[in-house]
């Protein structure tokens, strides 16, 4: 029912497939993030599916608080609630919950909250998110962990991995029970310090799971940081398992997570900052062969790709195309008409806005997989 196979290397970078039941995905790919059940700006599973997107990610927090995973369960799952026939992921809401911050009590069993919707309190144990994440239906599942902020000392960060780690073992436990046909993954920890990362990734080895996921609040930190703690971490996770980096989405961050072989992607950047005007196109697969085929090459985003943004005044007279015509935008909209549409805060704009940002994002991640596919072995 689940499976992974790396086809080929270029360098570090993998070409891979990951077979699920609602279908095969060609990796490195990107999940597109449809927080509570959909994409923001107006886009539909149809839009996503005509556009090329191989699968979507959904926050279990989200929907556990709205509309309850019972009503998504009578829908179908997941599937069934947004007419969505390829994979999906869910998040376990983990990261959602400790940025509530003082409305937040953990203890050795679980975490206690309140719902910044109605004030509600709620209860996430590792048990009970594997049974709200089999009610929603998804095929990728992820286990309950502790998050600690960057500003947490080793000592903390080091308790937290204890914790998470015994979570993560009566996460595996309860799927075992249910027997949910979903495919669960471990969370790798450890903030800035590689030798915790490498701590928390053999941990998670030992239990063993499906795939691993690369956590923590990585995107604030520089490109050298980066580097430095997702290759470390990548050093001690199993070659025949997918990797996933979590919450990383700027293209070059994503080319760089690539080489140091990274399969699995997601980020609300793309839809995010569609939404307020930033649009990226004229992808450079000139000079992405050159930064995958060179592992040293500097990536400079500026060659790379352009990013425009479409609200400033310079574009009220652009004549040029917002984005290549596609099988949803079948008309060569431009520029010029995106800025007023914008301006004009009409709906259509951040929607045209949304459907540029995927279809590049798709086109991404598929010139990726050809360069490896061309240059790999």
């Amino acid at each position: 029912m689940f499976s992974f196979i790396v086809k080929k290397k270029l360098h570090q970078a993998r070409l891979s497939e990951l077979t699920t039941p609602h279908g095969t995905i060609p990796g490195p790919f990107f999940q597109f993030v449809a927080t509570q059940g959909a994409i923001r700006g107006q886009v539909m599973s149809e839009d996503m599916e005509a556009l090329g997107a191989d699968i979507m990610l959904a926050n279990t927090y989200h929907l556990h608080l709205r509309p309850g995973e019972d009503r998504v369960a009578a829908a179908g799952g997941l599937h069934g609630f947004m007419h969505w026939d390829k994979p999906m992921t869910t998040d376990s809401g983990g990261y959602q919950v400790f940025s509530l911050g003082d409305h937040v009590k953990v203890d050795a069993d679980g975490v206690t909250f309140r719902s910044p919707l109605d004030g509600s309190t709620h209860r996430f144990t590792p048990e009970n998110v594997i049974e709200i994440e089999a009610k929603l239906g998804p095929d990728i599942i992820m286990p309950l962990d502790v998050c600690t902020p960057f500003s947490a000392s080793k000592e903390e960060v080091e308790k937290a991995i204890e914790l998470s780690t015994q979570w993560a073992k009566r996460c595996k436990q309860k799927q075992e029970e249910l027997q949910s046909p979903q495919a669960l993954y471990g969370i790798v920890q450890g903030g800035l310090y590689p030798d915790l990362r490498e701590k928390a990734a053999k941990l998670l080895r030992d239990i063993g799971f499906f795939g691993y996921s690369i956590g923590g609040e990585l995107q604030e930190k520089g490109e050298k940081e980066i580097k430095k703690i997702v290759g470390s971490t990548v050093l001690h996770l199993p070659e025949d398992a997918p990797r996933y980096l979590m919450g990383y989405g700027k293209p070059e961050d994503i080319v760089e997570a690539v080489r140091l072989g990274v399969d699995q992607f997601d980020c609300v950047l793309p839809i995010r900052n569609a939404r307020h005007g930033q649009i990226f196109s004229d992808l450079n697969v000139e000079e992405l062969t050159r930064c995958l085929t060179e592992p040293d090459y500097i990536i400079d985003p500026k060659k790379l790709y352009t990013l425009i943004d479409i609200t400033k005044a310079q574009f009220a007279d652009d004549q040029a195309p917002i984005g290549p015509v596609n099988a949803v935008m079948q008309k060569p909209y431009t520029r010029s008409y995106v800025h007023h549409l914008m301006r004009a805060e009409a709906p259509s704009g951040m929607r045209l806005a949304v459907l540029t940002n995927i279809a590049f994002y798709v086109g991404l991640m598929k010139e990726i997989r050809g360069v490896i596919e061309k240059e790999g072995v």
